[in-house]
């Protein structure tokens, strides 16, 4: 009874699923049996080995939903039997003004770099605070979803921080981050919003949200996907979101971005990239770049997931068990299956 179901990385394309002790609770932790989890694309590569961000003897899974278990006796403010999802970084403490975004002071995130700590396994033990409160009106599923639209928040909240505001706006891939950027930026009051790439099917979903669509084809040289970005706006962009990350995503908004224009750089599949620094300063092109989410973002995406319901849960294509996900994962590595989002039910 005091065991758990865990399924732990191995070793590249190699995942197991193990009898684990279930977690302890430490002083100000409590115990979440999980509900849904997600499958990221980070988690994807990380199971190839092509990333390096996962190492082997881990637990991945940091798209959590799940309902309280147990509570430590210190802990006052959360109950058995709550929905929970989860602010994934543990800080060692609550950051400063100065200091920020507690996503920045360490590197500590469950089912990332913290050993067994980690969501695809039936329980999870967490600091009590960060396990934030999901909405009961809402499926599970679209509550693991949190994260993403954390993601997009967290952009636009650096946008923010330097006064960018954009007219014009492109967004390079339609895959769950840019989807939910689209979501985020129409919330904000965006409207010439243009969503860019090769897949139909992913356009089509773009259109559906809202936004504007610019189809490019695998043999489309930069130029032509700036004469059909600007076709669509009627503008050049002057704020881009590449959503990306890869040296040719980065490469074509660099080449259309407007004067005194705007680069934010969400996606980060590829380690470098080529940087044009001539036309960077004669240009006065500003490059931003983001990197996931702290407490408030996540807070708010929590809070604001309701009035996306319909949305986001178009992009869950599909569900598996903690014993088929290995499976799934190696034919989603191998390009044998295509969803936006699967979660994994418990």
């Amino acid at each position: 009874m005091n065991d758990m179901r865990a399924l732990i990385f191995e070793e590249p394309w190699k995942m197991t699923l193990q009898n684990l002790p279930r977690p302890a609770l430490e002083a100000g932790e409590v115990l979440i049996k999980m509900e849904s989890v997600g499958i990221c694309g980070s988690d994807v590569h990380g199971f190839t080995g092509e990333s390096g961000r996962r190492a082997p003897g881990m637990v991945m899974g940091h798209e959590i939903v799940g309902r309280i278990e147990e509570v430590a006796k210190d802990v006052t403010e959360k109950e058995v039997g709550q929905r929970v999802t989860v602010f994934n970084v543990l800080s060692e403490h609550t950051p400063s003004d100065e200091e920020g975004d507690s996503s920045f002071l360490n590197k500590r995130v469950v089912g990332v770099n913290l050993g067994t700590r980690g969501a695809m396994a039936e329980y999870l033990a967490i600091p009590a605070v960060n396990a934030i409160p999901a909405s009961e009106h809402i499926p599970a599923e679209v509550s693991v979803l949190a994260e993403p639209v954390a993601v997009a928040l967290h952009g636009f909240d650096r946008l923010e921080q330097k006064n960018i505001h954009g007219q014009n706006i492109a967004i390079i891939g339609s895959g769950t981050i840019g989807l939910c950027t689209l979501l985020v930026a129409k919330s904000l009051g965006y409207s010439n919003l243009a969503v860019l790439d090769l897949i139909p099917e992913k356009l089509k979903r773009a259109q559906d949200f809202g936004g504007l669509i610019v189809s490019i084809e695998k043999d489309d040289s930069f130029i032509e996907v700036e004469k059909k970005t600007i076709e669509v706006l009627g503008a050049k962009p002057d704020l881009i979101i590449d959503a990306v990350g890869t040296k040719s995503s980065f490469g074509q908004a660099f080449e259309m971005v407007a004067e005194k224009g705007c680069l934010l750089l969400i996606g980060n599949l590829a380690k470098e990239v080529e940087l044009p620094l001539q036309d960077l300063i004669s240009k006065e092109i500003s490059l931003v770049g983001t990197y996931g989410f702290g407490l408030k973002a996540f807070e708010k995406a929590v809070q604001i997931l309701p009035q996306f319901q319909e949305e986001l849960q178009t992009l869950i294509e599909g569900h598996c068990s903690l014993k088929e996900t290995p499976a799934v994962m190696t034919a989603l590595a191998k390009g044998e299956k295509q969803a936006l989002k699967i979660v994994i039910d418990f």
